[in-house]
């Protein structure tokens, strides 16, 4: 009921942030951009591919093929994207279909968490750099600039702590949870501690113990995020807008941790074009173009997860 009520608020918002830009100007901006969109779905596509190549550099020898774990991959982007639930469902199915085809649980569960935290140190160091520009730039002001230092904040300490275990090999994870214990109760809490440090230990050991591969997984990231900010210049380009280079990478940067920050909204409806706007107009273009970004992206990911449906593993 909550998670409905919060898609409700979300399409409200949606349709005022649709109304308020106009639906003919960002219809009429969708079409100059020509085959645009078919480039972003492709690029949006190679990019599920590297982060799945990702997780199968990460399973434990012999490895299922990589085919089969792009495909548990796409699978999971159509699980988070057609049932509006994000992370809290997809993360579970695509363990489970790791599971299915005889990965350990708690070495399923490592590994797509070391996946996941390496796409987000890498997004991290991205939103912080361009987050820190704008705000010397003086983009943001009144209770937006407030929350963006504490954004900045946040992930800086995300940061340190992926750092932290990286370098000396001490999880955070299960200490963490320990805390939980007047809250859920001894017996319950030393539960939840095995499991998740039976895994933390899994991620420590390829976070910590295999420094090359650590190194690999974060450029093989690199390289998956490029190929988010280069939807952002072909579209910029092809719609004629040509400010300075780095701006898209600012905007792929900044707009990344703002959506987080709304991940309760299921669809992140409403929430995720506000935020495009915000940093689009910040940079002085638009405010629209960020609201027809936001948009086309949307398309192209309910493309590429109309296909991780339809290539889904059979079992």
């Amino acid at each position: 009921m909550v998670r409905l009520l919060l898609l409700i608020v979300g399409l409200v918002i949606f349709g005022v942030v649709l109304r308020v830009m106009g639906v003919a100007e960002i219809l009429a901006l969708a079409r100059r951009s020509g085959w645009t969109l078919a480039w972003m779905t492709g690029l949006y596509a190679l990019h599920l591919t590297v982060r799945g190549w990702v997780i199968w550099r990460s399973l434990p020898i012999p490895r299922i093929p990589l085919t089969e774990t792009v495909r548990i991959r796409f699978a999971a982007e159509a699980v988070e994207t057609l049932t509006f639930t994000g992370p809290f469902l997809a993360e579970p199915a695509k363990g489970f279909m790791f599971i299915r085809r005889g990965v350990a649980p708690a070495r399923a569960a490592g590994v797509i968490v070391f996946e996941q935290l390496t796409y987000m140190l890498v997004a991290a160091a991205m939103a912080l750099t361009s987050l820190i520009v704008l705000l010397r730039r003086g983009a943001f002001s009144g209770g937006v600039h407030g929350a963006i230092v504490g954004l900045v904040a946040a992930l800086g300490v995300f940061a340190a702590g992926v750092l932290w275990a990286s370098i000396t090999g001490i999880g955070l994870l299960a200490p963490a949870a320990r805390l939980l214990s007047p809250v859920l109760g001894p017996a319950r809490a030393a539960a939840v501690v095995d499991s998740i440090a039976e895994m933390e230990l899994h991620l420590l050991d390829m976070l910590h113990g295999n420094k090359p591969h650590l190194i690999e997984a974060l450029a093989a990231q690199t390289f998956g995020n490029v190929l988010l900010a280069l939807e952002v210049i072909l579209l910029f380009r092809a719609l004629g807008f040509h400010g300075h280079r780095i701006d898209p990478v600012i905007v792929e940067g900044g707009v990344k941790f703002v959506n987080s920050a709304f991940i309760f909204i299921p669809g992140q409806f409403g929430a995720a074009e506000g935020a495009n706007a915000l940093i689009v107009g910040a940079l002085g273009y638009p405010a629209v173009l960020g609201v027809t970004l936001s948009l086309m992206r949307r398309v192209r990911t309910y493309l590429v997860a109309a296909v991780g449906l339809l290539a889904a593993p059979p079992r």
